[in-house]
């Protein structure tokens, strides 16, 4: 946490909506949302200082994550209501066709769902189509900053039992200080646990 500035990211109408936010989500006791909301306000104002204004927004588009998107979450569909009897026959021509004599039961055709309903997701999340990789460095950095913080404030594991309370109180955030973060939020959360 920075301390040696003071924090100036959050007005008074906001301190209050993040302490209804926290309060309603039932995260720690009162004393612990407050000292959260200081040490929050410390994080935002540097973020603010070193990347908000570093880089203008741009919105990538691309087209053809959209397309696979679309094709894939056809496919998991289509996967998904096939009848028994077409699944059964579709695992044997699968088996009879594998030039390794591998058999595929249908177990296989349930992960190929699971798997393809997955690509869709991703391909359609914001977050990974922003450069064609992953999501903004500073977005990143920002979440992790709040993971820590929250850590160390409520003294609970925002990543393992927390993680969908933890989710809930990150979109309000994110509401609340009109943050300029887009994608899916899980993702976001995932990828800002991989920084160096």
């Amino acid at each position: 946490m920075t301390h040696f500035m003071k924090p100036h990211f959050l007005d008074q109408e906001q301190k209050s909506a993040l302490e209804t936010a926290t309060e309603r989500l039932d995260v720690g006791d009162e004393k612990s949302w407050r000292i959260f909301i200081i040490a929050l306000d410390y994080e935002l104002t540097e973020y603010d200082k070193l990347h908000r204004r570093e880089r203008p927004k741009t919105e990538v588009s691309d087209d053809n994550l959209e397309k696979i998107a679309a094709a894939a979450g056809a496919l998991s569909d289509m996967l998904q209501q096939l009848p028994k009897s077409s699944y059964t026959k579709l695992s044997q021509q699968l088996s009879e066709a594998d030039d390794f004599a591998r058999q595929y039961s249908g177990r296989y055709l349930s992960a190929l769902q699971d798997e393809v309903e997955r690509v869709s997701v991703a391909c359609r999340s914001k977050a990974v189509i922003h450069h064609g990789l992953g999501v903004e460095r500073s977005d990143q950095h920002l979440v992790a900053m709040i993971v820590k913080t929250y850590r160390e404030c409520f003294e609970r594991e925002p990543l393992e039992d927390d993680r969908a309370l933890f989710l809930d109180l990150l979109g309000e955030i994110i509401g609340i200080c009109g943050l300029d973060i887009e994608g899916d939020l899980s993702v976001l959360l995932d990828v800002s646990q991989r920084e160096p």
